[in-house]
């Protein structure tokens, strides 16, 4: 397991670092370094954060003009 902070909270204790598996053999999920509490398992921990990402990169994409509609289109052409 790896100790890491996250921004996320413990619902039990407000505490902000985790316990996170590392090698397969460990149970997949995430525990509360503090109370030890269970938060999630670690594949929705990595899914929530594709999706994060996905959506700063759509937002990012956005403000900076490249997201316009037809852009596809034209850059395709």
């Amino acid at each position: 397991m790896i100790r890491v902070t996250l921004d996320l909270t413990c619902s039990i204790c407000d505490h902000d670092q985790f316990f996170l598996p590392v090698r397969a053999e460990e149970r997949q999920q995430i525990r509360c370094a503090n109370c030890t509490a269970f938060k999630c398992y670690s594949a929705d921990l990595e899914n929530a954060m594709i999706a994060l990402s996905r959506d700063r990169m759509r937002d990012k994409k956005k403000h900076s003009g490249q997201g316009r509609p037809g852009q596809d289109r034209a850059n395709a052409a």
